[in-house]
């Protein structure tokens, strides 16, 4: 899907902000209110908006992130889905490019509970290194 400066500005708009009403975006991108209604359609039809959602503050901000950066050997990153599956303090999981295979992101509520997992992780098929990032601060959260 080709998308024009108007489509990238809509898209810009929802993602700040997902309850601007069309009239909104259609002052702040200078188009009529049914040229913005279209093209959100198509872009929803495309694919290139999947959904709205709220970003809800997390309860406890005392929770500890950390990356994960797996390297398998030989590559099976599909042989895990199911362990990743299990674990529910796994917020993303990404295959990914490079010397790195899977690149996760964790959030649990102690050091205990990361390393519970990180020891659990010595044991998927194929792992042949596990590397812990500990995020330190947060500069931006669009998730």
């Amino acid at each position: 899907m080709t998308l024009d400066r108007y489509d990238e500005k809509v898209l810009a708009l929802l993602v700040q902000d997902a309850r601007l009403s069309v009239s909104d975006i259609s002052r702040q991108v200078n188009l009529s209110r049914s040229a913005v209604s279209e093209r959100i359609k198509r872009l929803e039809e495309g694919g290139m908006i999947t959904g709205y959602h709220a970003h809800v503050s997390k309860m406890d901000q005392d929770l500890i992130s950390a990356y994960l950066a797996l390297t398998f050997r030989p590559l099976s990153c599909e042989q895990v889905q199911p362990y990743i599956d299990k674990i529910p303090e796994v917020k993303l999981a990404h295959s990914i490019s490079g010397d790195i295979d899977l690149m996760i992101l964790v959030q649990v509520p102690s050091m205990k509970r990361l390393h519970e997992i990180r020891l659990e992780m010595d044991s998927w098929p194929n792992i042949d290194k596990v590397m812990t990032h500990m995020c330190l601060a947060t500069r931006l959260d669009r998730l």
